[in-house]
């Protein structure tokens, strides 16, 4: 029987008003002006439902065909209601998240037999060969889970399922989810509103549906790998059927799933919208991804038309946006969420939200360069102060092998709390990037990491006479790397 309607059942997280609550699919769009933002923990979970509630949104308004769409829905200060009414009550039928022919994003002939519990469909949680990131559940004692939560966790299985080991109906193993691996970018604004016409990028319908569009997906076609799509058309990659999956109801929530393979993807000609490219090393553009030792923010410049990347179509769209309210919005607040998880093989090591500013004039050549040439500041200086912690590690530990001195010249503070104060300090200079003041600001924050990571670096070492020999020569280096930073950042 239907049950659980995504239209009409109350399960997308919002902030609205200060207050954390659940509201209806229909009533995303309809008060999207309403709603502040989407709040959850989950950095996949909110990739995902934004590109569900996008996906919605470009087929009902079969467009926008043009910028200046988005800036008469701006303007208006919500969304046409008609066309998105009427758009879903043609579809309502296919958003049941329990149906007996076309439950949501599912595959309604799945087998019971050999079943999986539902924890399979997050990454956070413990399941199968994924590291314990933020739970401490077992798969012999999973916890039934309510309903409303399987709809989101089900839209993050297929959106960021990662490649490997299935052995299922004739499927030996599993390709990786078209953006289950790249860092996604999502401008945000003052409210729900604003942030989906922040990432509506310009679309040309025609040979594009999404999954509730097209016929329900059987076994039959999933079987031995047999349906395969090209990653191409918007809203088909975003809704993506990476796996083949059905909720089993067991009355009042969801314990256990039917599992196996989904459609397979071919590679097209195909940019999402949400990924940018940089050059690798061999030249070739890679589609960007988030670092396990790393911030996004020391790659920013890489993605730049400077360096010869591709910047996030949703940024670019973004930055025009903003271009044409300048004038009759200066309200108008824009931050950049980077989304994703960070993988190793069929491992999830990190799922990772980090935020910007995203100011008006970020991608013209000037404050593209002024960008470029604080990270590189900044990785040099980096650099120069790994050299210090092995000229420390040295004095202290005396000649020995190369891996005893690396190993202790790692252990110091150093390093890690110099990039742990740039952390904090980037947004600021991105946010001023336009300002003539930038680089003399970013000279200062990059002095004052150093000094702050050598002060704990001392306090690390101890007062023995090698330990003391060590920290003069120490600061000696020290002193001379600073004074050489304003040329750096000139």
């Amino acid at each position: 029987m239907k049950k659980f309607s995504l239209l009409e059942e109350r399960w997308i997280p919002v902030l609205r008003e200060g207050r954390v609550e659940e509201v209806r699919l229909r009533e995303a769009f309809l008060q999207a002006h309403t709603i502040t933002r989407i709040e959850t923990p989950s950095p996949l979970e909110e990739a995902a439902l934004h590109r569900l509630l996008l996906a919605v949104l470009h087929r009902a308004l079969m467009g926008p065909r043009r910028l200046e769409d988005v800036l008469d829905w701006w303007r208006a200060g919500r969304f046409p209601e008609g066309p998105i009414r009427d758009y879903l009550n043609r579809f309502g039928d296919r958003f049941f998240l329990f149906h007996p022919k076309t439950p949501f994003f599912q595959v309604a002939d799945l087998p019971k037999k050999n079943r999986l519990p539902w924890s399979k469909l997050l990454p956070e949680l413990a399941s199968g060969n994924n590291p314990t990131l933020f739970d401490h559940t077992t798969e012999e004692n999973v916890p039934k889970v309510a309903y409303a939560q399987a709809a989101r966790a089900l839209l993050v299985h297929q959106t960021f399922a990662l490649g490997g080991l299935l052995r299922r109906f004739g499927v030996a193993s599993a390709k990786d989810a078209p953006v289950a691996r790249p860092a996604l970018f999502l401008p945000t604004g003052r409210n729900l509103l604003e942030t989906l016409l922040l990432n509506l990028v310009p679309y040309t319908p025609e040979e594009d549906a999404p999954i509730w569009e097209v016929p329900p997906l059987r076994l039959a076609d999933l079987k031995g790998g047999r349906t395969k799509w090209p990653i191409a058309g918007r809203t088909r990659v975003y809704t993506w059927p990476a796996r083949g999956v059905r909720l089993l109801d067991e009355g009042d929530g969801v314990r256990f799933m039917g599992y196996g393979p989904g459609v397979e993807p071919l590679e097209a000609p195909y940019r999402d919208p949400m990924v940018a490219q940089r050059l690798d090393s061999r030249g070739n553009l890679a589609a960007l991804r988030l670092s396990e030792d790393r911030s996004f923010w020391r790659d920013f410049s890489a993605m730049l038309p400077r360096q010869e990347g591709k910047v996030a179509a949703t940024v670019d769209h973004a930055e025009n946006l903003q271009g044409e309210l300048e004038d009759e919005d200066e309200e108008a607040r824009v931050a950049l969420r980077v989304l994703g998880q960070v993988s190793d093989q069929a491992k999830v090591l990190d799922v990772r939200r980090e935020v910007y500013p995203l100011p008006p004039g970020l991608l013209c050549p000037e404050a593209e360069g002024k960008l470029e040439k604080a990270l590189k500041a900044a990785e040099e200086l980096g650099q120069r102060l790994q050299g210090l912690a092995l000229l420390v590690a040295r004095a202290v530990v005396g000649e020995r092998d190369r891996k005893e001195l690396t190993d202790f010249a790692r252990s110091l503070p150093l390093g890690w709390l110099y990039w742990h104060a740039l952390d904090g300090a980037f947004p600021g200079f991105l946010a001023r990037v336009g300002e003539g003041e930038a680089l003399g600001l970013w000279q200062e924050a990059l002095k004052r990491a150093a000094l702050e990571a050598w002060a704990a670096t001392r306090l690390f070492l101890g007062t023995e006479a090698r330990h003391l020999k060590a920290v003069a020569e120490g600061e000696r280096v020290l002193g001379r790397l600073l004074g050489e930073l304003k040329e750096v950042v000139k």
